[in-house]
Parts: structure tokens; sequence; C-alpha cells
């Protein structure tokens, strides 16, 4: 057994850091990743909190196989009390930060209270520092980056830091892991900030990976298995995940001007196809055959001379098309600007449409707007929010509470146009043409999210394996809803354990579309020596998602909140190809919960939890 690691315990409050080993027994009970930070978080959260408050605990735990030899291994998991939904906050992000964690042996860092002053989280071969930020403090996510490599003289450290959107406590700021990786959703920013830490800071030595004969035949089988769908492994390794913009657009499920459709014209030039003039190179996170990131730069008109990162598929579309905005180069600029100033892009781009769509309603005016006029697709204007809200300032101030809070402020008929789920807005496919995306929609615990339920077989296995796996083939029937409970809990158990492993979801997940475990099992087993089935990696991953909804629950969820936001529900699209498509979401959740084994108020029955040992 590879020894899985060290856990730091570090209270900024008293200025004291605990360590703690990682054993064996916890990588067997709950794997690392998000599975150890839900397990922890169940434990010790237990009471009604302000997730801004010192109280709150915030987890960054690698997965189990990060930084290992297993492809695509980077991934690390950032957890606590969210501020944007009052539940629990969950992202996940690659890069380098996660790897380095595992050179050093180190697990998981759990943050609790409140530094008396800015401070950044120093770690390396000798331990963990607490440093003095305050001549960071204010600088965006590229500034605190180079000014600490200058600082620190070693242009190889590797970082999670905040901007200013953290600093003023945006309910959507993300963190930063290089310039290019973001924890993107449910507020991890204003955690940090909250707590007064600008950035963490890791220094090590990159580690030689070794690998026996028999774990390198399992890692050669795993990645022969991304690479086997040659045109999607291609498309995703030439375009990355924007790539998959033009089909949303086909089938009319685009996302556009805050829903009102569903294609736009032009998707090409905002597409991975189209933004292929713009890539200078390509990236790739730890170990990572398919090297989907990519640098960017701008080569002519307004915004010339700008480099930044190849924006993925979900930020495309809700900073392009939900805004109206279809410049690629405008895109290309602001996508970057959100993550130079610790933005979540995805639920910028919800706020300032939902922002746009009021105004041209006539809902809010130039008073409301402090004279600003909300064009849809208007990049100055766009600019103008973006910097607003990372400030607190004009009407970011407002935006920057989401737009649950915001409709709220606004009042009138301004929760009508308010699309999320569970506070957290949606992200950028309309659902209304995609019944597994819309049960994940609805039921994903960490709010109106895709990523944390992964439901890709719905478009991408055959007739002949959905039959197989889930007991009718029209589970891959777009707009059929049979089935699409069984589909949803199997793949958010998946996704919960490729989360708590670390791997990336696109080459695993979105590429191999295999949802099986069996791989996983052979790689956990080569690389770590734990022997855990695919079945036994099914237990625990319904183990983690059951612990995640009881967690839930205590903070104030129920089955009200297993909704969508009534366009999707009572409106049907007026034009495209998915002309007169609505949601019929209350057989598919009531599905879905007896497929989870919970009752028809989403509450896991006693049953359930005596069998999962919980």
């Amino acid at each position: 057994m590879i020894p899985p690691g060290k856990i730091f315990e570090i209270d900024l409050t008293r200025n004291r850091i605990k360590i703690e080993e990682y054993t064996e027994a916890m990588a067997g009970e709950h794997l690392a990743g998000f599975g150890f930070n839900i397990k922890t978080l169940s434990q010790r959260l237990t009471q009604a909190l302000d997730p801004l408050d010192p109280a709150n605990i915030l987890m960054i735990t690698r997965g189990l196989l990060t930084g290992t030899a297993a492809p695509a291994s980077s991934r690390m998991h950032l957890s606590a009390l969210s501020p944007l939904s009052g539940l629990i906050a969950s992202s996940n992000v690659g890069g380098y930060f996660g790897t380095m964690l595992k050179t050093l042996g180190i697990m998981s860092l759990i943050i609790t209270g409140k530094a008396s002053h800015p401070i950044y989280i120093r770690i390396d071969s000798k331990g963990v520092d607490i440093k003095d930020a305050d001549r960071l403090w204010g600088m965006d996510t590229r500034q605190t980056q180079t000014r600490l490599r200058s600082d620190l003289g070693d242009d190889r450290a590797q970082m999670l830091c905040i901007g200013p959107a953290g600093e003023n406590l945006v309910r959507f700021a993300g963190a930063l892991a290089g310039k290019d990786h973001a924890a993107g959703r449910t507020g991890i920013g204003a955690v940090l900030g909250s707590k007064n830490i600008k950035a963490l800071v890791i220094q090590a030595e990159k580690e030689r990976q070794k690998m026996s004969d028999a774990t390198a035949k399992v890692v050669k089988r795993y990645i022969k298995n991304m690479k086997a769908n040659v045109g999607r492994f291609r498309d995703y390794a030439t375009y990355g995940s924007s790539g998959d913009v033009l089909e949303t657009n086909e089938w009319g499920l685009l996302g556009t001007k805050n829903y009102r459709q569903g294609q736009v014209p032009d998707a090409l030039e905002i597409d991975g196809r189209g933004l292929q003039k713009f890539v200078l190179k390509k990236n790739a996170c730890h170990r990572c055959p398919v090297h989907c990131k990519a640098e960017i730069e701008i080569r002519d008109g307004k915004y010339k001379g700008f480099r930044g990162g190849r924006p993925e598929y979900e930020t495309v579309m809700k900073m392009g098309p939900l805004c109206g905005l279809s410049d690629p180069r405008a895109l290309l600029y602001l996508t970057n600007l959100c993550n130079i100033l610790g933005l979540d892009t995805i639920s910028t781009g919800g706020v300032i449409a939902f922002a746009m769509d009021l105004f041209d309603r006539d809902i809010i005016t130039r008073h409301d707007t402090g004279g600003l006029i909300l064009r849809w697709g208007d990049a100055e204007v766009i600019e103008t929010l973006i910097r607003q809200i990372a400030s607190c300032q004009g009407l970011g101030k407002i935006l920057a509470q989401g737009v649950r809070r915001a409709a709220g402020i606004f009042g009138k008929t301004a929760e009508d146009y308010a699309y999320h789920v569970k506070g957290v807005e949606i992200y950028g496919a309309d659902p209304r043409g995609l019944m597994g995306t819309a049960l994940s929609y609805a039921v994903s615990l960490r709010g109106g999210d895709f990523t944390s339920v992964y439901p890709i077989p719905e478009y991408r296995y055959s007739a002949e394996k959905a039959k197989r796996e889930f007991g009718t083939d029209q589970v891959v029937n777009l707009t059929a809803t049979e089935g699409k409970g069984a589909l949803v809990k199997k793949c958010m158990i998946v996704s919960m354990v490729i989360d708590s492993l670390g791997l990336c979801k696109v080459p695993t997940l979105a590429i191999s579309a295999n949802y099986d475990l069996v791989l996983e099992s052979q790689l956990i087993k080569a690389i770590t020596g734990l022997d855990l089935s695919a079945d036994d990696l099914f237990l625990i991953g319904e183990r983690l998602v059951n612990l995640e909804k009881l967690f839930n629950l205590r903070h104030g969820s129920d089955f009200h909140a297993d909704n969508l936001p009534d366009l999707f529900i009572n409106q049907p699209l007026t034009e495209g190809p998915a002309k007169g498509l609505k949601v019929n979401l209350e057989p598919m959740v009531q599905d879905f919960y007896h497929c989870m084994g919970w009752d028809d108020k989403g509450v896991p029955t006693p049953d359930t939890l005596r069998r999962l040992g919980l």
C-alpha cells in the first residue's frame, strides 16, 4: 500500500497546525477528494451557520490517485458550506497544485477559523507556514501569482489564490490554481476571502513517476480505453470541451438571451473550431494524454495582444450566447477577465444575462443600473458589470449576491427570470430537450449543475448499451423521461467516485463514456494496493451521495429544492429544432428518489441508511 498521506489542519484563529495520518482504512471507506471532504464536513458542520462566518470549514483534498501514475490524475476537491446556496460548496480543479500535495505527502488541508489580517499559506518539504499577505490584498489573481513567485524566487511554485471578488465576498467568487484552472462554482473564493486567505503556495520538486511493469500495463490499458473513440478523443484534444458548443446549438438547446432562444446563427465562431485560430499552444494537466487546455492570443482588434486560456464549454455558453454575445475576441477577453478577478464564469454569465433580461423587460431601468444601458451582447457593458461585481460596486453590489438574492432585492417579477436551482445559477444548455440533463440540474446536490452528475450516457450510449445497463433503450431518447432516474443515479454515484479518486472527467467520462468503474478498480489496485472491486466503488459512491444528501437536509434543503425554474417546466421553446419542448420533471424526480432508496420527499429511508452503514 502506498502511504496515502497526511492531513494538515490549520486553525487560523489560534495560529495552530495539527498533523494527522490519512490511513488506509480512511481510503478504503471514502477514497479521498470529495469523499473525505463530505465525510468530515458531515461530522463537523452539524449546526446552522453563516457560510462567511469563521466557523465554516474549508477543505482542500486531493484525490486518492492524484499525482500518481494514473492517467489524468490531477484533480483536487474544495468543499465548505456554500455562501451561494447555504448547502454544500463543492468545486473540483486540475492543474498541478494537487500533484504537488502528493509530492509532499499531503492528502488534505483542513482550514478553520479566520486570520486577523490577510495571509497566505506556504507549504513545502519543511511543513506549513502562515505568512503575511497585506501587500497582496487588492491584487488580481495574475498579479498575486507573479508577485509571490518573484518574492519566493521560484517560478515553479504552484498556487491557489483569490482575486478582488473573493476579497469582497462575492457569493460566487472562485479560486484560481495557476492562470487558467478555476475552482469556480458555489463560492469557494468567498470562503477563502472570509478567512483572510489570499493564496496557498506550494513548493516542491517534481516527483519522478516510477511504475512497475504490472502498473504500466494497467495504465496503458486505461489510456487505450480513452483513445478507443478516435473521433471524440481527437476533437477534445484539438478543440477542448468548447468543441461541444456547435452540437448544442444544432440541438436548439444553446441557452441564448437568458434562455429565450436555443440557437445563434454564428455558433461556429465561438465553438472550439472557431476559437482554434486564437490558439498559441496546447497545455496539459498531470499525466493527461488529451491536452484539452490551450493558451490563446488575440492578434487583432480592440483586445490585440491579450493572452489567456481557452474557455471551456459551459463558460462559452454562459458568457456568450446567454448574454447575447457572439464576438469571439470579446468572449475570450471577458471569460479570462473573470478568472483574473476571481469570478466563477458560469454564475457571472448567469447574473449578467439575468440583469440584461430584466432591463429589456423594463423590470429594472437606468435608475437601477446607475445609468448603464444593458444591451444584449454589448461587450463594454458586460466588462463594466464584471468589474462592478468583483468590486461590489454599483449594480454589481446586487448582482454579486447571485440571481436568487438579486431577484429578491429587485422585486416585482424579477424572480420569474432568475434561473437557478438551490440558489446556484444553472448551466448553459437549455434542459427542455435533454431530460437527463434536466433531472441532473434539479437533483444535483450542489445546485443547478451538470458536472457533479455528468449524465453523458444520455447522448453517448448506444440503444443496446442503454438497454443492457438501465433496462430501457429510452435512456438515449433525449426527450423521453423513462429510465432517467436510473441514469442520473448511476451517473451521480460514478461522478462522486471519480471526484474522490482525483481523475478528470473529460477523458474518463466525456470521451470514454465508460461508467462501469472496472478500469478504475484496476488502477487503484495497481497503484495503491487497495483491493476495491467495481461493486465496492459503487457502494462507496452511493454512501457518499447519501452523506451529501443528509448534509444538505440538515442545512435546510428539502424536496421543494429538487426543482427547475418555471420557464423550463411550463413554457416550451418557441423556435428551432427543440420547438415545443418542455420538461416533465416530477415523474423523473420521483423515479430518481425511488432508484436511490429515498422516500417521496427525497429523504433516505432507514433501510437505505442501514444498508450503507450510515
